[in-house]
């Protein structure tokens, strides 16, 4: 990501983690699933620009980005792993479920979550690059 796109994120960190409590809050409390998993990585990516707010001037920024990279990394290889493993090859000897609604809307729900996980992995190695490149000392 380029700076301007860093900024177009990390400006709107208070208006991303309310959409994103409320998409992860109204399922639960309409009693449907559709949406938490979404609201939750919306959520989280709404955290992660609160954190990176001062992303150009304040030092040590691309610390936290790094370690956030390293922890969020593995997670988000190993969930691309198990969605897409679960859509190309079910396991052999369980009856495959019929293909309804509610696997529709859970496989909606995780793909838009994981499109989200992405951009936030993104958003924080590039932080991470942006912030040592302004911050180190010379």
């Amino acid at each position: 990501m380029n700076e301007s796109q860093i900024d177009g994120i990390v400006r709107h960190s208070r208006a991303i983690l309310i959409v994103g409590l409320a998409i992860f809050v109204l399922p639960l409390v309409l009693g449907f699933g559709f949406g938490i998993l979404s609201g939750f990585m919306l959520f989280s990516l709404g955290v992660y620009c609160c954190f990176f707010w001062r992303w150009r001037s304040e030092p040590g920024v691309w610390m936290l980005a790094l370690l956030l990279t390293v922890t969020l990394g593995p997670c988000w290889a190993y969930f691309e792993y198990l969605y897409w493993a679960a859509i190309l090859a079910p396991p052999a000897n369980l009856a495959v479920p019929a293909f309804g609604w509610n696997k529709i809307r859970m496989s909606l729900d995780a793909s838009v979550s994981l499109l989200i996980f992405s951009k936030t992995m993104k958003l924080v190695l590039s932080v991470a690059i942006e912030n040592w490149k302004r911050t180190r000392p010379a």
